[in-house]
């Protein structure tokens, strides 16, 4: 088994080579997060520490600002295999797939992986509509995939109007996803399954582009 080495809030500072008051705040937002603590003292696995700075510094090496550092490193804690180097990269597309067949997700990762350059995608996977939802408020997102037959707990419909009365999620896009039945919205475009995949990610390039345009238009 592997020893974990602890370390304390001094130390964290200087491997990150923080002030105090960034730290506070990467704490504040869960970035950075102590493992344990002892007689009120927090404590630190380094291990962790170390890969959360890479990946802060990698964001900085790429000109990504302090949402895109959340992006990756709540990627990171969700076991997601992201790059830390993002070779000519300077932005990464971020999906979040809702989808409760756990086969259907995995395929659409998959395939998806492969259809865009290395390092192109991160990618998120729900299994439930609560997951779905969590996600989505808590990381950016530039398109969501969203199963509107969902069997456990909320359906589609019911995750679709939580997200767009939500002030964080209301101007995501989205591509619905179906085998029962059709559903249409300004707000994306309906598939019904089986998918026809190039199509598909033609559409996610196009929403994507959209999305990017939209947000350009919001900070003139």
């Amino acid at each position: 088994m592997k020893e974990t080495i602890l370390i304390d809030t001094s130390e964290v500072i200087k491997l990150l080579n923080f002030s105090i008051e960034s730290l506070r705040k990467y704490k504040t937002r869960g970035l950075i997060k102590p493992c344990t603590a002892i007689w009120g003292k927090d404590l630190f696995d380094k291990e962790d520490i170390l890969t959360r700075k890479k990946i802060i510094e990698s964001c900085r090496k790429n000109g990504m600002g302090f949402d895109k550092i959340v992006k990756y490193i709540k990627a990171y804690e969700m076991n997601k295999n992201i790059p830390f180097e993002f070779n000519n990269f300077k932005e990464a597309k971020t999906l979040l797939i809702i989808e409760d067949d756990e086969s259907v997700g995995e395929f659409l990762i998959k395939y998806l992986r492969r259809a865009f350059f290395v390092n192109e995608l991160i990618i998120f996977h729900a299994t439930d509509g609560k997951s779905g939802i969590k996600i989505a408020r808590e990381v950016p997102q530039d398109l969501i995939i969203l199963d509107m037959v969902l069997d456990v707990g909320m359906d589609g419909m019911a995750v679709y109007k939580e997200l767009i009365k939500d002030t964080w999620t209301n101007q995501s896009k989205f591509i619905f996803i179906s085998g029962n039945f059709d559903f249409q919205s300004k707000k994306g475009i309906f598939f019904k399954k089986p998918i026809d995949m190039k199509n598909f990610v033609a559409k996610i390039e196009e929403l994507i582009e959209l999305k990017k345009i939209q947000r350009k238009k919001a900070f003139c």
